[in-house]
């Protein structure tokens, strides 16, 4: 039911190539991505201070949580997946074992997001486009994945990004002219989503996707919101 409401939201906001809104016209600048090589980005250099313990190695449907996330962005065909990690990133990588990607240990997490995009921005030399998502959104799946991706590579904007409810939240996917305004940031990518507003897709998602995995009290919450199959 969830994938199936993303995607009417989808075909909402965005419409058929014949009939793009405004903010679309202004926003396909008539790139071709078809050919192009894309990467997924995934955020999970955290020290997880407000849990107490590593929480992206905590178990959920049988899986620690970052594999969880890492997978479902495997599964939606881009050429690669990097991940980005930091504290105990030996147990995170441990913890992605079989899975096809490749890693980059961000030594400086501590200083906050933005130096973890700083290191994605540097290991992504060959991609014309990233799709950078955190690592703790356990019900964000490859479904809507795919539904970021989609709208790029049908309207080529220079941004997608992704709004639940009233909250704006990863993931967002940015143009490579755009790599280097994202590695300058000292924190999350809102000064970039904010400046080239006009030239963005936002996608529409279901409110009750959005649940970062931070406290003890959200890991319970996802727990039992898997184990009801909500």
């Amino acid at each position: 039911m969830i994938y199936r409401r993303a995607c009417i939201l989808l075909q909402a906001r965005v419409g058929d190539s014949t009939r793009p809104s405004t903010r679309l016209g202004a926003a396909n600048v008539g790139t071709d991505y078809t050919c192009s090589m894309i990467s997924a980005v995934v955020l999970a250099a955290g020290a997880s201070t407000r849990m107490g313990e590593q929480k992206l190695l905590l178990p959920l449907g049988g899986e620690p949580i970052v594999r969880r996330t890492v997978r479902h962005l495997c599964e939606t065909g881009v050429d690669e997946v990097l991940v980005i990690v930091g504290h105990q990133h030996e147990r995170v990588i441990e913890a992605l074992d079989g899975l096809s990607i490749r890693h980059a240990i961000n030594e400086k997490y501590q200083e906050g997001m933005g130096s973890s995009f700083r290191i994605a921005i540097q290991h992504l030399g060959a991609s014309d486009a990233a799709l950078f998502a955190l690592a703790d959104q356990p019900f964000v799946t490859a479904a809507e994945y795919r539904l970021v991706l989609d709208a790029f590579r049908q309207h080529a904007p220079a941004i997608v990004s992704v709004r639940y409810g009233d909250v704006t939240a990863p993931p967002h996917m940015f143009s490579k002219e755009l790599f280097p305004e994202l590695a300058q940031l000292q924190h999350g990518a809102r000064p970039v989503l904010e400046r080239h507003s006009d030239r963005r897709i936002v996608l529409p998602f279901p409110p009750e996707l959005l649940q970062d995995i931070d406290t003890p009290e959200d890991y319970e919450v996802a727990r039992s919101r898997l184990a009801s199959g909500r």
